[in-house]
């Protein structure tokens, strides 16, 4: 049983086999009929309305892929525009930066120009009190962590004075922060004035230039970042143009997936009644390799269904007979059991036959 039930499997598989090389027969048709149909308009009303909703599916997933690849293009150009507007930003960035500490070395220095300058006392008056106050309290500040420095003690008075120091270092940056921001306003307001050439020509030069440098660079990162942003909304949800790639080429592969399937319906409708005739004016001489195959085949697959059924049917007459003799078997127990019955029967009648014979003898001593 258990072998010819193995014979079965592999007459199936046979047949799944040769199913399979059929129906790569009409894929690979249906794939050439399309190929042949091209963009033309080949099937009327007339024509079976299978063919024309497997057409129209098909193109459908033709224009859907030319989309995605177009898209995918537009994407990897616009990405690596992104990536070179992100080392022409931080190109940028670092030359603005660099521009920008120049000029601040400048207003400083015209500021601090000024504010020693007797001749500029009207302009650099909203100033001077600032500076001779922040002067004076970098000055304490100075004594006292030399005072600190000096001072000698135990392990509390180290702690005490370490924190001290740390406090007075703290004071002395900020206050040397703001006088150098000071300057630094001070020299922007004499720049702006048109006096700073009389005091400091050169300086005066160097930061027109800088400052028409530093305004083209904030025009420029200006025009670069706005370009970069309108790029980085195109990408949407995804955020970069890669992974948007990833999802377009993976619908890629999706809808290339069904292509095999479409080419077999197509194909199959030549394989059915009228079909041949249907697609007359596509088929050429060469595809009748394919049929002749495709009926070979077929009969191959019926040969097979036959011995599919014959073993089928030597397994059932098998199976038939085990019943016949499960039955016989049964039937044989019924009798047995009828047989032992009747005994039974028998013995129960002798019986019955005794007491009546001792009720008779006991009767007649009542009559005595």
């Amino acid at each position: 049983m258990d072998e010819r039930r193995n014979t079965i499997k592999e007459l199936e598989e046979k047949k799944r086999t040769l199913a399979e090389t059929r129906n790569n027969l009409f894929r690979q048709l249906g794939e050439t009929l399309l190929q042949r149909i091209g963009d033309g308009e080949y099937f009327t009303k007339e024509a079976d309305d299978r063919a024309g909703v497997i057409l129209t599916e098909y193109r459908k997933h033709l224009s859907e892929i030319s989309e995605s690849v177009e898209i995918i293009k537009t994407l990897e150009i616009d990405g690596q525009r992104f990536k070179t507007l992100d080392d022409e930003i931080a190109l940028k960035e670092t030359e603005k930066f660099q521009v920008t500490g120049e000029l601040e070395e400048i207003f400083v220095r015209l500021g601090k120009a000024m504010l020693a300058n007797p001749d500029f006392e009207e302009l650099a008056e909203p100033f001077s009190a600032q500076e001779e106050g922040l002067l004076a309290k970098i000055e304490e500040q100075e004594r006292k962590l030399e005072d600190l420095e000096e001072r000698e003690g135990g392990i509390f008075a180290w702690l005490g004075k370490n924190a001290q120091m740390a406090v007075s270092k703290t004071l002395l940056s900020k206050y040397r922060s703001n006088l150098k921001r000071l300057h630094h306003s001070a020299g922007e307001k004499l720049l702006s004035s048109g006096q700073c050439e009389t005091l400091d020509g050169e300086a005066a030069e160097t930061a027109h230039r800088l400052n028409g440098s530093l305004s083209s660079l904030t025009a420029d990162l200006s025009i670069l970042k706005g370009e970069r942003r309108k790029i980085a909304e195109s990408f949407g949800s995804d955020g970069t143009p890669t992974r948007r790639i990833q999802r377009l080429e993976k619908h890629i592969t999706h809808v290339k997936g069904e292509f095999p399937d479409i080419h077999l319906r197509l194909g199959s409708l030549t394989d059915e009644e009228g079909g041949k005739e249907q697609f007359s004016s596509l088929l050429k001489k060469e595809d009748n390799s394919i049929f002749e195959n495709a009926d070979q085949i077929k009969s191959q697959i019926a040969d097979v269904d036959v011995e599919i059924g014959k073993v089928k049917a030597a397994i059932n007459i098998d199976r038939e007979k085990a019943e016949i003799e499960k039955i016989k078997k049964s039937i044989q127990n019924q009798r047995q059991k009828i047989i032992t019955a009747e005994s039974a029967i028998s013995e129960h009648e002798k019986q019955i036959n005794e007491c009546v014979d001792r009720i008779s003898e006991l009767e007649l001593q009542l009559k005595a």
